[in-house]
């Protein structure tokens, strides 16, 4: 990460050291203030294999790609009997689960639900599957494994390193303006060689985070803003109701509009927090793109009043209302642009 040394001797000065690798069953490897980091096992296999059959396929790289690009190839010298299992479980995962996405497919959130408890057995995994898994599951562990862990765990050093040195200041501001209280039980983040196109997605009921240690934008400080981006779906909620209601009949013309001022607002708090100790850093929404690429629509509604709000000039409520005012019409707005982070 390249920690600036004002914020890694603030992070000494607290006595915070990021703890050693656990060798726990489920992959714990670090944690602070809730935040549970996790390299597991059946979560990357489930997910290199995804991926490895979108590699397969001529969409592959594209915005048509809902995987991640494989960042190294996913070849070894195996045997006849191991590169036959390694070739199967792909030629499922292609013919099965690689066209559903990983975060609104059908049955991928049960999947990856059992899949975290380590449940083979139950029915959102299914006998083939299960048959798949077992079968190529020591070759993974053999020829992949080892390497994809090791990258996770260095990920996670790194951005844990990040998130204990802001983690008090990010904490109180993302509870204040999201009005939300913080979380009182563990949120499990699990931390993937490759993932989804976007590089990161979560699901609620419990919040649980999936990232990608090997997608290009998450390194660095932006690696931490995804952190809280992840969570905040969850701290949301009560800005995404009022602008649900504030739009009324226009919500499906708007539905992406929450994400939005999601990103913005998270984003902002990262640069803001790390600004007042002398860091420059240019949030995720505008380092990538995104917001031109994908909802520069919103950019002039969402740059105005939120910032305002975060700045303690309008309240919540009036911010909604100013972003609802400023929307473009049908034609401007149609199209929701990059979801699923």
């Amino acid at each position: 990460m390249n920690m600036p040394r004002l914020l890694l001797a603030t992070w000494l000065t607290a006595g915070a050291a990021v703890p050693a690798a656990a060798q726990t069953a489920d992959g714990l490897v670090a944690s602070h203030s809730q935040l549970e980091f996790h390299s597991a096992f059946l979560m990357n296999l489930h997910h290199s294999l995804y991926a490895a059959a979108w590699a397969r396929r001529p969409e592959s790289g594209t915005l048509r790609a809902l995987a991640g690009p494989l960042p190294s190839s996913l070849e070894a010298p195996m045997t006849e009997d191991e590169q036959a299992a390694w070739n199967a479980a792909i030629d499922y995962y292609d013919a099965h689960l690689a066209s559903r996405d990983l975060l609104f497919g059908r049955g991928m959130r049960d999947l990856k639900i059992a899949l975290v408890a380590g449940d083979l057995a139950g029915a959102a995994v299914g006998s083939d599957l299960r048959k798949v898994l077992e079968s190529v599951s020591p070759v993974y562990r053999k020829h992949f494994w080892p390497a994809h862990d090791q990258a996770n765990r260095a990920w996670i050093r790194q951005t844990v390193e990040g998130v204990r040195a802001i983690a008090q200041e990010v904490t109180a501001r993302l509870t204040r303006l999201y009005a939300m209280p913080w979380f009182t039980s563990p949120v499990r983040i699990d931390v993937v060689w490759v993932g989804n196109r976007q590089g990161a997605y979560a699901t609620d009921g419990p919040t649980h985070a999936t990232i990608s240690s090997g997608a290009s934008n998450n390194t660095g400080w932006s690696a931490v803003e995804i952190v809280y981006h992840e969570i905040s779906h969850t701290l949301i909620a009560p800005i995404e109701k009022q602008l649900a209601a504030a739009l009324g009949d226009r919500l499906h013309e708007h539905g992406v509009l929450w994400h939005v001022v999601q990103f913005y607002v998270t984003g902002q708090v990262v640069r803001d927090v790390l600004e007042s100790r002398g860091v420059s850093y240019s949030p995720y929404l505008y380092s990538t793109g995104l917001f031109d690429r994908a909802w520069s629509r919103y950019r002039p509604a969402v740059e105005q009043n939120w910032r305002r709000y975060m700045d303690g000039e309008v309240t919540m409520q009036q911010a909604v209302e100013g972003t609802v005012k400023q929307l473009p019409g049908v034609k401007d707005a149609a199209g929701s642009g990059d979801a699923g982070y």
